[in-house]
């Protein structure tokens, strides 16, 4: 069961991109960002996210066309089989790790379907991907989303 104290569900997702600079070189180039919009009204922010990814989860939300050269995540998402499976099986997402040595985030994955559940981990844009494409609920733990806000704030 899921603690209302401790996860937040997000309301909205979508993608943006973040032009940034190397000071020392000067090569600049663009991070691809995963925005949550929450209901609390904050929003989390998940960076360097797969470009394949992003680019399904634009075509999602109407704000990208599907491309001529298609990778697996837009193809999937015009395939009604895959995403009826999906939403048969997949209860939620929930991103609840982070690896304080990388900064990577960790996404579990509940799936029931016949009596078994099962939970994995996975690559949290992957996860957010099929929670969207099946219409299931997300969430992400509030300590995560106070600590990004504390950084910002430290960092403005």
């Amino acid at each position: 069961m899921i603690s209302d104290d401790t996860l937040i569900k997000v309301r909205d997702v979508y993608v943006s991109h973040r032009l940034v600079r190397d000071m020392y070189t000067g090569l600049s180039g663009y991070l691809i960002e995963l925005n949550l919009a929450l209901e609390d009204g904050r929003v989390f922010t998940m960076v360097n996210i797969p470009s394949d990814v992003a680019e399904a989860i634009k075509v999602f939300n109407g704000t990208a066309t599907a491309p001529r050269r298609q990778s697996l995540f837009t193809f999937l998402l015009s395939n009604e089989v895959f995403k009826e499976a999906i939403s048969r099986g997949l209860k939620h997402v929930t991103i609840d790790e982070l690896d304080p040595v990388t900064g990577l985030y960790t996404a579990s994955v509940k799936f029931e379907e016949g009596g078994v559940n099962i939970t994995i981990k996975m690559i949290p844009s992957h996860a957010v991907y099929l929670a969207i494409v099946s219409g299931k609920a997300i969430y992400v733990k509030k300590t995560f989303v106070d600590q990004q806000e504390k950084f910002e704030e430290e960092n403005r």
